[in-house]
């Protein structure tokens, strides 16, 4: 680089005086950084859209996304507690008559029964969270085996599960325990023993019945044809046990 200012510069070539210095490098007028952020989003915008053309899978649904709490449904005044104590199967009865009510709005994916909440709340969880506006709207208000119901969207927080307390516990004890001391209730238990002790005969104890081997099957029924054919039966009619009496006919030949 010397050698070139020492020689070149102040020099003349075809007319033209030439001026040699050493280089500067700086930037030429002032830097912009947001000029820079633009032209990255652009790139980026450009490429997810060639993605996008490229993409084999379905687009997304257009609309703001939904959270997961709206796809369930809460329903109050189902029931009343008192219900199940009369008869437990009331609660099966109900949780499928209200799947199969909701089945018709969409995919109902879980069904709960509160059975313990005093106003009777059920909860319906579907797949989507439009068919569950779409079963709040339509059970909204409607009558349910004579009560009307109240259908809103679960708020994601509230907690309908209801404890059992230890004074609900025994009274219902007390309720089991006045139901095994019912005559009626000991009366279908004993009628329900004797139909299975009818069916199988049982012999006094020391008695056994009676067994025969295959052998004297075989002599009885060998006795039984000899009284047909009329021998080792004596004049009285009576068969005879002696045996002497077997040689008798020849003895009176001689």
């Amino acid at each position: 680089v010397q050698l070139a200012l020492r020689l070149l510069d102040e020099a003349e070539i075809r007319g033209y005086k030439l001026h040699v210095e050493v280089a500067k490098f700086q930037l030429k007028g002032e830097y912009d950084a947001s000029k820079k952020k633009k032209k990255c989003k652009d790139y980026k915008k450009k490429l997810s859209q060639q993605q996008k053309q490229l993409d084999w899978r379905p687009e997304k649904k257009d609309g703001a996304t939904r959270m997961r709490h709206e796809r369930i449904v809460i329903i109050r005044n189902m029931f009343h507690p008192k219900d199940f104590e009369e008869d437990p199967l009331v609660l099966n009865e109900i949780r499928e008559d209200l799947r199969t009510e909701c089945e018709k709005f969409g995919q109902v994916k879980k069904v709960l029964i509160f059975d313990r909440h005093p106003d009777g709340v059920a909860s319906v969880s579907f797949k989507e969270a439009t068919e569950a506006d779409l079963c709040k709207l339509t059970l909204n208000g409607r009558w349910f085996g004579g009560r009307q119901l109240s259908a809103e969207t679960w708020d994601g927080v509230t907690d309908y599960q209801v404890e059992e307390t230890a004074r609900e516990r025994e009274e219902r004890l007390k309720v089991w325990e006045s139901f095994l001391g019912d005559p009626d209730a000991k009366e279908q238990l004993t009628t329900s023993d004797s139909d299975s002790a009818s069916s199988s005969f049982k012999l006094p104890e020391g008695k056994q019945p009676l067994e025969f081997s295959d052998t004297s099957k075989e002599d009885a029924n060998d006795a039984h044809k000899r009284e047909n054919n009329g021998e080792g039966i004596n004049e009285d009619g009576a068969p005879s046990t002696d045996s002497s009496l077997a040689g008798s006919d020849g003895e009176a030949d001689t």
